[in-house]
């Protein structure tokens, strides 16, 4: 498949353009932005499916995490070959001004926060041991040693930084607030505090690293990667968006 996009990609840049089958197959297969793809479609699809006057929250935050990346940046520029392709541009058209206005602004939504956390790799993993070494701190019994280290690689990601001032607005599939206070008060012993914000580490403090074979997988198995591949024709829909 590999081989494919680069023969495609080597006979398009002499003419400057990217078509775009190539850029979405590009997105598909990096976990990050294949995870963010598959978000777009899923939320994205009342928008690409019926004319419709509103763009959805959930579409803009899929679309702004999707951009969020490289890949997704990059197909942006591709070039549609069909009218089917220019139809989808047309009908994500109504999401431009809502897509631009939440991007300068992503700390406006913890749910938004997270979609551009878990659309890069690295902080995906990053995050999933968080969740899973954090537990009994969400739950308000203690914040334990390897939980401070997991929030401590999670603050290292670039894609995490909106995390650490992001708002709770009740549209997260957790409990936003409980956790944000339970963090506050049991991690750095505050009454009142942000997720992921606290005191800052000592100089002689040691920050461990993940296992490189324990971290948890966040590629999408084949079956997942073959429903992606068999939609990827829509998602030249939002290139026209700006960066």
């Amino acid at each position: 498949m590999w081989l494919m996009v680069a023969v495609l990609m080597a006979a398009t840049v002499a003419a400057g353009a990217i078509p775009c089958e190539v850029a979405q197959m590009q997105c598909a297969y990096r976990s990050g932005c294949g995870a963010a793809l598959n978000n777009y479609m899923l939320y994205c699809n009342e928008v690409l499916s019926t004319p419709t006057s509103k763009c959805p929250e959930q579409c803009e935050y899929a679309l702004i995490a999707l951009t969020s990346t490289p890949e997704g940046k990059d197909l942006m520029n591709c070039q549609c070959k069909d009218g089917y392709c220019e139809g989808m541009k047309q009908r994500i058209e109504i999401c431009r001004s809502q897509v631009v206005r939440g991007a300068a602004n992503a700390t406006a939504s913890c749910r938004l926060s997270q979609m551009i956390c878990l659309a890069d790799s690295e902080c995906a993993a990053a995050l999933e041991y968080y969740k899973h070494l954090c537990w009994s701190m969400y739950e308000g019994r203690k914040c334990s040693r390897k939980c401070r280290n997991s929030i401590g690689i999670l603050r290292k990601q670039e894609k995490a930084a909106a995390l650490s001032a992001c708002r709770c607005n009740g549209d997260e599939d957790y409990d936003c607030k409980k956790m944000q206070n339970n963090f506050a008060r049991l991690c750095f012993h505050n009454k009142h505090g942000n997720h992921y914000k606290g005191k800052k580490k000592k100089p002689n403090e040691e920050i461990e690293e993940y296992p490189t074979s324990n971290k948890p997988s966040v590629v999408k198995d084949a079956a997942s990667i073959a429903v992606v591949s068999q939609l990827l024709v829509i998602i030249c829909g939002y290139l026209t968006f700006n960066t």
